[in-house]
């Protein structure tokens, strides 16, 4: 009977162990893209030295989030980015480091149901001249935070990352000064983390199976003696 006990125990363990540390990755959280056209992102350079990009209560439609919520539906974008140190040209290629906060939210203003929302710091770039730019951020390296009323705390741990894409960029890519170039343009984004919730490989799931049953075997063999 403690032969059967110890195996007992190690089945129970070993489904323990599966199940509560398996380790997390990262997926995507929220994805959203600009609802109606137009250009409602500005990016304004400052005398020559620094950059804002903006956007105020752009209506978006969420089309994918880590959530109990039915996708598709509509929510408000606002984002404001300013440069960190001056902007570079490399190999065709600008780029300059950015830091900023976003919220994604249910009403305008950043009211309402905080669907995700954050601060990050990173680089904006895009290629000299061309229509489209990318706002990307990653933690680690670099800082995102997330804060969301729907999505679980769980779901939004390290790594974490953004990605922001800017279309339609006009005027096309350029440096004013010593920093990026006013423009307008559209906007789509996409949100990932370290999702908590995993489903263990199937793999897995078979060993710990067969493992059961063979502990349900011992179990009725033993009870019919």
């Amino acid at each position: 009977m403690s032969h059967l006990k110890q195996f007992a125990s190690a089945v129970v363990l070993a489904a323990a162990a599966l199940f509560a540390a398996v380790p997390a990755s990262a997926t995507t959280i929220l994805t959203f893209g600009q609802t109606l056209g137009g250009t409602p992102i500005t990016a304004t350079n400052s005398g020559g030295v620094s950059t804002t990009i903006t956007g105020s209560d752009v209506a978006v439609t969420i089309t994918q989030i880590d959530a109990a919520l039915i996708t598709p539906f509509g929510a408000f974008l606002n984002l404001t980015a300013t440069s960190v140190g001056p902007a570079t040209l490399t190999a065709g290629f600008v780029s300059q480091v950015f830091g900023g906060t976003f919220t994604i939210t249910s009403l305008a203003g950043g009211l309402g149901t905080n669907y995700l929302s954050g601060t990050f710091t990173d680089a904006v770039f895009g290629a000299a001249g061309g229509a489209s730019l990318t706002l990307s951020a990653a933690q680690p390296p670099n800082t995102v935070t997330y804060t969301s009323s729907v999505i679980p705390a769980g779901d939004l741990g390290l790594a974490r990352g953004m990605s922001l894409s800017f279309a339609d960029v006009t005027p096309g890519v350029h440096i004013t000064g010593s920093s990026l170039g006013s423009f307008h343009s559209s906007v789509s984004g996409t949100y990932s983390a370290n999702v908590g919730r995993q489903v263990p490989e199937p793999g897995s799931l078979a060993l710990v199976g067969l493992a059961m049953l063979g502990l349900v075997g011992l179990l009725r063999r033993k009870s019919m003696r």
